[in-house]
């Protein structure tokens, strides 16, 4: 890496050696800036849509809010369920793909379900979220 920002952090927050800081290619970096940049002015939020039978006490109208590789305690109210994660994960990764290629961040996302199949088909609960990336403040 040759920008003095990002070296600082690799050291400081990811504890990277100097000799793997030193293994990233150009390319590589200017993805790691990009995704930094739009890390500071964008986030991932899963808004539920659609809630029944919950067994984690989802609820209409609750958000789930990603920072970057975060999730944002103070701004999200849904509780954490195991079963949104994978499913919440591919979302987040077209979310960080843009980031890291600066492609169009307001393109709509679309939905995730829980992995809970709902009552109808073996499970018992179903939540479904509307996913979206929004501006920060």
């Amino acid at each position: 890496m040759r920008d003095p920002m990002l070296t600082a952090f690799a050291k400081e927050m990811l504890k990277m050696s100097d000799e793997d800081i030193e293994k990233v290619p150009p390319e590589q970096e200017q993805d790691f800036k990009n995704a930094m940049a739009n890390f500071a002015k964008y986030r991932l939020v899963a808004e539920v849509a659609q809630a029944r039978y919950c067994a984690a006490g989802v609820h209409v109208g609750q958000k789930l809010v990603l920072n970057g590789v975060q999730i944002d305690g103070d701004a999200s109210d849904c509780p954490l369920c195991v079963g949104l994660i994978a499913p919440l994960e591919r979302a987040w990764a077209v979310f960080l793909d843009r980031c890291y290629k600066n492609r169009d961040l307001t393109a709509p996302l679309g939905g995730v379900r829980c992995a809970d199949p709902g009552l109808d088909a073996g499970g018992l609960g179903s939540v479904l979220f509307d996913v979206r990336i929004e501006e920060i403040g």
